[in-house]
């Protein structure tokens, strides 16, 4: 799916690119989430393997940086015997739309205010 974004003088940029600039994520990362937004399902490193055909040893790091931004979640099962605990990860729909457009909000606010001041400051009197 090809989702644009157009500013008023005609460009576009990708959903999928500002989602990446806004919070410092590589392509990887966001196939990643975008592979997990796209099910219901909690998926382990293996299953994000198969469904990308990345390597598991590619998925770990990724899957970190997108936990600490709150992006995903995962969570803990009991290995079989004294195997080791495997983690799934998954997303919360509604929460990371509602992060997003927080985040983008509070930008958009953030902005105005740091704008007005700086015309304000190179107005002349």
């Amino acid at each position: 799916m090809d989702f644009k974004i157009q500013f008023p003088d005609g460009r576009q940029v990708d959903f999928h690119k500002l989602v990446e600039f806004l919070y410092g994520i590589t392509d990887s990362e966001m196939n990643i989430l975008h592979l997990l937004l796209s099910t219901d399902e909690k998926l382990s490193v293996e299953d994000i393997s198969e469904r990308l055909k990345i390597a598991k040893t590619s998925i770990s790091k990724p899957v970190n940086i997108l936990l600490s931004k709150g992006l995903i979640m995962r969570d803990k099962t009991e290995g079989e015997g004294k195997r080791r605990p495997k983690y799934l990860y998954y997303t919360d729909k509604n929460a990371v739309y509602n992060k997003i457009v927080n985040d983008l909000e509070a930008i958009a606010k953030i902005f105005c205010e740091k704008y007005k001041s700086h015309i304000e400051s190179v107005t002349i009197k």
